[in-house]
């Protein structure tokens, strides 16, 4: 019988994730929170009386849909900043080295503007499991770095002579690799919560249904 109870939990916390994730009003969050969500019930399930009792197709099923998060994520968010680093018209600087260098003006200041905007708000957020944040933050440096470095490597000496460089060339790639290696993390003073991370209105019901089933999996190991 209570096998059969935490069976039924399982399936009910699963009818409910689209649910829950439609209580932020942000897609991107909606994303992570699935992520964060796929992530856990594989991570705190496997190796568990319960996780056999699913099985490894149930299992690895999950850490998919984490994967399958984890890219919609990126490309609803960080992966829109790579286009703004658009190389046309800059090819050989076809349309002369005043064209190029006002084009590479634009490009960064577009670029640093999205940055800030979107870093700003995303380091609001928190990932509370260490290995899920770790590999987070590697995917969103992967989709940004390497695009920024090979931009300013090619284009940057157009404008890092001018004048008003300061206003376009704000950060080397090694800057933009720390700061996004800081987000999701607990900031000092921030409260945090059991599960995963906060969601206005139904984070109560949700910490208390995973709570509920860690400890189920426990009871049945």
């Amino acid at each position: 019988m209570l096998v059969d109870a935490v069976l039924n939990i399982v399936k009910t916390l699963e009818l409910n994730f689209d649910t829950w994730s439609k209580a932020y009003g942000d897609t991107t969050l909606s994303s992570l929170f699935m992520m964060n969500i796929h992530w856990h019930f594989f991570k705190h399930l496997k190796g568990t009386k319960l996780g056999e009792l699913l099985g490894d197709p149930w299992l690895r099923e999950h850490e998919q849909y984490k994967d399958y998060y984890s890219a919609m994520f990126l490309r609803e968010s960080w992966g829109t900043l790579a286009p703004l680093l658009s190389r046309e018209g800059l090819i050989m600087f076809s349309k002369g080295r005043a064209t190029a260098r006002d084009l590479v003006k634009q490009r960064l200041k577009s670029f640093n503007a999205s940055f800030d905007e979107m870093f700003q708000k995303q380091s609001k957020w928190v990932i509370s499991d260490r290995d899920l944040q770790q590999k987070t933050c590697h995917l969103v440096v992967q989709a940004v770095v390497p695009v920024y470095r090979s931009f300013m490597q090619n284009y940057g000496p157009l404008v890092e002579q001018d004048v008003s460089a300061s206003r376009y060339v704000k950060y080397s790639a090694e800057d933009l690799d720390k700061m996004l290696n800081t987000l999701f993390l607990s900031k000092p003073g921030r409260p945090m919560r059991a599960g995963s991370f906060q969601i206005k209105n139904s984070n109560d019901k949700i910490t208390s249904a995973m709570t509920g089933l860690y400890r189920s999996a426990s009871t049945l190991k």
